[in-house]
């Protein structure tokens, strides 16, 4: 086998590492004043990011395609997420102290959305309704206003009668109870409710609650104001509260539950927007208030908790933010332990942190600057997100520290072996950097490739994530071949204090970077010695080892899963609060398939329009339907067959209240009496394969509809979204790119070897080892995980297997890389068989140490849930067993270490030198006999 062509002319990189060590000075100072210009330009990291899966589907799914109608029949009405507070006592019933906390509570949420509400009205002067709003129920206005408009005037009045209502309960309450503190009224909610009755031309009322107003606040005007819950930006997104106490919903919340309540917050947010993280800090917070105030009367059992998706969302966020504050430390302590150990010279460990820090606050600022704006995806520039960091943090630090020990490496070596009266410390790092950069750039453009490729994903977070740290691993391979090069020529011999005068005997060469004892060197020589005498042996027994994982591996492929609330650690508080409704409530009950029929045109009339959606509805009760919500049975109460008796106390909530008429009635402009929509409750988990295939065979029983001439419906369009909806399109397009990018990756990572290497079988067999060690890699996490796990377990967090297939068919050829340019460097000088046993021998000790490097970066991702984990035996202020970890960042971390190990200690230290070794006999053997 013969050695590739130069790829590079050796005078221009010569004159190129002479520059930089000769000019040392400017190239440091650039980059400093680079890094400072940029870092001052740029926005924070955080005000670019975004967050969540959902929102960044391809817009031609169902579920935006569905969000989009959904907004154009009901703009402004509908909540985008919500929060659910309950209280429960699963030993005994709730006391009258536990309900008095409840109801505490619940006021100051209602009166955050009248407030909310009110304020709303007062900056669009639009909104101020000059009609009555108050309606008998069941009746449509013939000229109504916008639904926006109709519904924030009824949110105030609701709110505000409502905490009016509750604090006359709490009033009596407190009369009969001795509390350590008075009761505090909010007098405002009668001056804003009077107003709004002044503006609607209630003259009587709106005196009534001015009357009220003013007595309430001359009985607490010797009493503390309450505290300002209600003045904060946190609670702006409070759009409407519901509690066990609405004559509507009440049963749905608990009215009639002896042991639990509920109280539901309606908010304008999304489900995973940053806000939400303090809407539920401070939601915490006043609950810990409350109950304090409320200890002395309140049961010792009580729980409150708080879930919904917004919840949900908000946890995930922590987690992420969590995990990126624990992997960047972690990830620094680690790299620095192993950096000490492998130099034992201080400024030899400096120089790699300080070359990555470089990197990262430039690469960092550079994604910054190309970034889109996170309220507005179609606003132009990259997308950026939270966890887009962690890898960022962790590749640049693993790459960076690889880059930087392989050139100070070979500096060591030249300066070790010269003599010590002709050592030139800047000569011997141009000549060092000569030797390497090649290598260096060969194997950072296998993973540049790699991750680009991921560009031709559907799934923005995959199709930006992928070139975002291409971007910053290209920036940092610049600083490590400009900037550490200079560092190292600025420092000269001090540089390798206390070392400096070591000589090339007692280092042993690159075998260790100078660190190693001889123990380490004669395990490399002997394993060396070994693979070349043995290679048939070394080869087929390290295959066998390796087959068996890769096997398995590539079984549990596909066994993923799409539950986000399982992404989240038990400790998670909102898995706490859902795992406490389950067990008083029907937990699907806040995420439906929501169905938007359009007609062509408008019914004849309502009648026709309630007949045609109670038709359509209880086509749609098949089995595995728990209930369908529609304009004519807005709570999903009576399916097919059940009949409003004469003594059926909940009759009249099919007829239509606000939130019924917000929901199911469409006023805006062009809509009346043309759209009907549905919500459709599954008895699946709305995550899983059983609800998708729930809602295909909704989808079928919808298109007969609409292609029926005997329906009221036909020729109609409908379309579909909801959290089934989301997560069947999330699963349809993220395995279509996992498909599409693994092809992607796996070919351009080959054409790069090839091109690098020349050499189309090597090049090849470099792919399928690596690809045989992700397999095997995927094998044993989902073992690991599945018995940690247990019953409990269903899969493998759906972004693992793709992640990880880039990652480590991408990173794992470096160290290949790095192994066959040297094979082909000493094969100049001595019989291949001796170029490898040289280059294995040589080369072992530094590649170990960089692989350990790559691996502790990455196992520094599972850092938050290792931490979690050891809790009971570290000091409280480590660890906030608060905090939720994700449980698919712990995954992908142990997985990318252990895929990086395998591929260091077994694949680059066997597999490939022996058949490097075979090949070449192989070859020999054709020339010889002129025969295959």
């Amino acid at each position: 086998m013969k050695a590739p062509d130069e790829v590079t002319d050796k005078s221009a990189a010569a004159h190129v590492a002479g520059w930089l060590t000769k000019h040392w000075g400017w190239v440091l100072v650039g980059w400093i004043v680079l890094t400072v210009s940029l870092k001052t330009v740029a926005p924070n990291w955080d005000d670019i990011a975004a967050d969540g899966d959902l929102a960044f589907l391809p817009p031609s799914v169902p579920s935006a395609v569905g969000r989009k109608a959904m907004e154009e029949a009901f703009p402004g009405t509908s909540t985008r997420s919500q929060l659910v507070v309950v209280l429960a006592n699963e030993s005994e019933q709730l006391s009258s102290g536990d309900l008095a906390l409840g109801l505490d509570l619940s006021r100051r949420l209602h009166w955050l959305a009248g407030k909310n509400a009110w304020r709303e009205i007062q900056e669009n002067s639009e909104l101020l309704m000059p009609r009555p709003m108050l309606q008998q129920a069941g009746t449509i206005p013939e000229s109504a206003p916008s639904q926006r408009e109709s519904v924030l005037g009824e949110i105030l009045e609701a709110n505000l009668s409502q905490v009016i209502e509750i604090e006359k309960s709490l009033g009596r309450f407190y009369a009969n109870k001795e509390l350590n503190r008075p009761f505090q009224y909010l007098p405002e909610s009668f001056q804003i409710r009077g107003e709004l009755y002044q503006l609607l031309g209630d003259q009587e009322a709106s005196a009534f609650d001015f009357e009220m107003a003013k007595l309430v606040e001359e009985q607490i005007a010797e009493q503390a104001e309450l505290k300002p819950i209600v003045q904060e930006e946190w609670s702006y997104s409070v759009r409407d509260t519901w509690s066990w106490r609405n004559s509507f919903l009440g049963h749905k919340l608990g009215s009639r539950s002896k042991r639990a309540r509920l109280i539901s917050i309606q908010l304008n947010s999304e489900v995973t927007a940053v806000r939400n993280i303090e809407l539920v800090n401070k939601l915490e917070a006043l609950i810990a208030q409350l109950r304090e105030d409320y200890a002395s009367v309140t049961s010792k059992d009580l729980a409150v908790e708080i879930s919904g998706s917004a919840a949900v969302g908000a946890d995930m966020l922590r987690a992420a933010q969590n995990g990126v504050q624990k992997t960047e430390i972690v990830t620094i302590v680690l790299v620095l332990g192993i950096l000490i150990f492998v130099y034992r010279s201080p400024l030899l460990v400096l120089i790699p942190l300080v070359s990555i820090g470089v990197s990262l606050l430039v690469a960092e600022s550079v994604i910054a600057l190309l970034a889109r704006d996170p309220s507005d995806p179609t606003s132009f520039g990259i997308g950026v997100f939270t966890t887009t960091r962690i890898f960022v943090v962790v590749l640049l630090f693993g790459a960076g520290t690889d880059f930087c020990l392989f050139l100070i490496a070979r500096c060591r070596e030249l300066l070790s072996a010269a003599h010590p009266a002709a050592e030139q410390p800047a000569d011997q790092v141009a000549k060092a950097w000569c030797s390497v950069h090649k290598a260096l750039i060969a194997s950072a453009l296998t993973t540049i490739v790699g991750l680009l490729m991921m560009w031709f994903s559907s799934f923005e977070k995959f199709q930006f994530s992928g070139p975002i740290i291409a971007i910053c691993l290209f920036i940092t391979l610049l600083v490590c071949l400009s900037f550490t090069p200079a560092l190292l020529a600025a420092l000269g011999r001090a540089a390798y204090w206390p070392q400096n005068r070591t000589r090339v005997e007692s280092i042993s060469h690159e075998s260790n970077s100078g660190a190693s004892s001889g123990l380490i060197n004669g395990y490399w020589a002997k394993l060396a010695t070994l693979v070349v005498r043995r290679p048939q042996i070394c080869l087929f027994s390290t295959m066998l080892v390796i087959a068996v994982p890769a096997w398995y591996g590539f079984v549990c492929m596909s066994r993923v899963t799409y539950d986000l609330s399982e992404e989240l650690s038990s400790t998670a508080p909102s898995r706490r609060g859902t795992k406490l409704i389950a067990n008083h409530f029907e937990i699907q009950d806040s995420s439906p398939i929501s169905i938007l029929v359009t007609r062509p045109n408008a019914f004849a009339d309502d009648t026709e329009l309630q007949q045609s959606c109670t038709r359509l509805a209880g086509a749609l009760y098949t089995a595995g339907v728990s209930s369908v919500r529609s304009l004519t049975d807005p709570l999903g109460d009576y399916p097919p067959g059940k009949k409003i008796g004469l003594f059926d106390s909940d009759g009249w909530r099919k007829r239509m209240h606000r939130i019924a008429r917000e929901k199911y009635i469409s006023a805006t402009e062009g809509f009346e009496q043309r759209v009907a929509k549905f919500d459709v409750l599954l008895e699946e988990n709305p995550f899983s394969i059983a609800a998708t295939l729930k809602l295909a065979e909704l989808q079928t029983l919808l298109d007969e509809e609409v292609q029926s001439e005997n329906s009221p419906w036909h020729r109609a369009v409908y379309s579909v979204s909801g959290t089934t909806v989301g997560i069947t399109d999330l699963r349809s397009v993220t395995q279509a790119d996992q498909r599409r990018i693994q092809i992607l990756v796996t070919l351009g990572v080959w054409f790069v070897l090839i091109f690098m290497l020349r050499h189309f079988v090597l090049s090849t067999y470099l792919i399928l080892t690596v690809l045989f060690s992700y397999f095997a890699t995927l094998g044993v996490t989902y073992f690991l995980f599945s018995n940690v796990y247990h019953e409990a377990y269903s899969g493998l967090d759906w972004k693992v297997p793709i992640f990880l297939f880039v990652i480590l068919v991408a990173v794992g050829q470096d160290y290949n890389v790095y192994l066959v340019t040297r094979i082909f460097e000493e094969s100049k000088s001595q019989p291949l068989r001796s170029a490898v046993r040289l280059a294995v021998q040589r080369t072992g000790g530094i590649i170990t140490s960089c692989g350990f490097v790559m691996a502790g970066t990455f196992i520094a991702m599972t850092s938050p849930a290792i931490l979690l984990w050891l809790d009971p035996w570290l000091p409280s202020y480590w660890v906030d067993d608060q905090i939720p970890v994700l449980r698919g960042l712990t995954e992908l971390g142990f997985a990318l270490a252990f895929g990086v190990l395998l591929d260091t200690l077994l694949v680059r230290s066997i597999l490939v030198p022996s058949f490097v070794v075979l090949w070449s006999k192989a070859s020999s053997d054709v020339e010889a006999t002129g025969k295959p």
